[in-house]
């Protein structure tokens, strides 16, 4: 599988920076691996919970989302209530989380903050996400020869950007890239994201994008 880079050049930025996510802490890491598989807006991620996965099938349930206020509600549209389906990686890497979390009760969150609450966005972003960077430019300039440039600085919602353009590449038809990234219309997805080729072979799909994100 090879994303269209030269349509998505911020794509390139994003697959590179997968490759550095073993510097961002065990637990920050799964958190980076969840959005970049799933393609969820993080307010939907943040109101995820253990009673919404589906470990025997590996599947995942979105039907809320959080605000920045710390307030659930459903989500950003009725498209947006959807199952996404894991790839068994993913699922692997959910059942390690859960036996090593605080907090593993079906109605718990999966990624809550210290006291088991709602993760507050800006600040993770602030505290954890940006701090990467700043860690993988600082190892590159201390060791240019053997650490390699880190990738250049993306947003968040860029993580969401690339897991659909990753299932467009793989070949899922464009009704179902709709329905996976929890698009109002299907006018939306084409307009945002281009020509789609069909594949019915969902599971199979998301163990080859696992493959080639993660190797």
């Amino acid at each position: 599988m090879n994303c269209d880079f030269a349509a998505c050049p911020w794509e390139e930025s994003i697959i590179s920076m997968v490759r550095y996510f073993k510097d961002a802490g065990e637990d920050f890491r799964v958190t980076l691996q969840f959005a970049a598989f799933t393609g969820v807006r993080a307010g939907e991620q943040w109101a995820v919970r253990w009673r919404d996965v589906d470990m025997e099938n590996g599947t995942l349930e979105i039907s809320r989302r959080v605000d920045a206020y710390a307030e659930e509600g459903p989500p950003k549209s009725r498209a947006g209530g959807r199952i996404i389906p894991m790839s068994s990686q993913l699922t692997a890497i959910l059942k390690t989380w859960k036996l090593k979390s605080k907090f593993k009760k079906p109605d718990d969150l999966i990624f809550p903050n210290s006291e088991g609450k709602h993760i507050g966005h800006d600040n993770l972003i602030k505290r954890r996400f940006l701090p990467l960077f700043d860690k993988l430019e600082a190892a590159h300039k201390e060791d240019p020869a053997n650490v390699p440039a880190p990738p250049v600085r993306f947003n968040w919602h860029a993580i969401r950007h690339v897991a659909v353009s990753c299932w467009i590449e793989a070949g899922l038809a464009p009704k179902t890239i709709q329905t996976f990234a929890g698009h109002a219309s299907l006018q939306l997805t084409m307009d945002r994201y281009g020509h789609l080729f069909p594949d019915d072979d969902h599971k199979k799909t998301m163990d080859q994008v696992a493959r080639e994100l993660w190797g």
